[in-house]
């Protein structure tokens, strides 16, 4: 099984996704991850670093799907595109997949970013790097099988809902 986890930056995708690794013992792929293994910032990658980041962490997706485990993804998912090529991978090793919107109202996420202005408890994205993938950003459509979920519900409930 693939989870897909969607939503802006700052609205708590590695946070759920932390809690439901530890509540069902799920495998996660986290494009940070490969950023941060290239000692990349995200502010100075080209389309030439994205691409290899995210072929990187495809990669690793496909095998842990393949080995029959079930996987978050943790990438952003903004736009439509990029849940598609997810979706194919999982249909390519004959997987299910489920998307989980982390729909988090932009108030929220800005008085985040502004927080980890100075706690730095994440790795600070420019302004103008969150301006641009709240433009990006394309919400679910129904046909693209979600669940959301926002910080103000009960997680264990949610989970119980939700997560097969």
């Amino acid at each position: 099984m693939l989870y897909v986890v969607t939503g802006l930056p700052y609205a708590g995708k590695t946070t759920l996704i932390c809690k439901l690794v530890k509540r069902f013992d799920f495998a996660s792929i986290s494009v940070d991850q490969f950023i941060e293994e290239e000692n990349l910032e995200v502010k100075n990658m080209d389309q030439k670093d994205w691409g290899r980041v995210y072929m990187r962490a495809y990669d690793g997706l496909r095998n842990l799907l393949i080995s029959n485990k079930t996987v978050l993804f943790d990438g952003g998912s903004l736009k439509r595109s990029e849940r598609d090529t997810l979706k194919k991978i999982a249909g390519e090793v004959g997987c299910e997949w489920k998307m989980i919107w982390v729909n988090t109202p932009r108030k929220t996420i800005m008085e985040r970013w502004n927080n980890n202005q100075t706690t730095r408890e994440r790795d600070q994205l420019g302004k103008d790097v969150l301006e641009r993938a709240v433009k990006m950003f394309e919400e679910p459509t129904p046909g693209e099988n979600y669940v959301v979920f926002n910080s103000d519900v009960n997680f264990e409930v949610w989970a119980k809902e939700n997560i097969s």
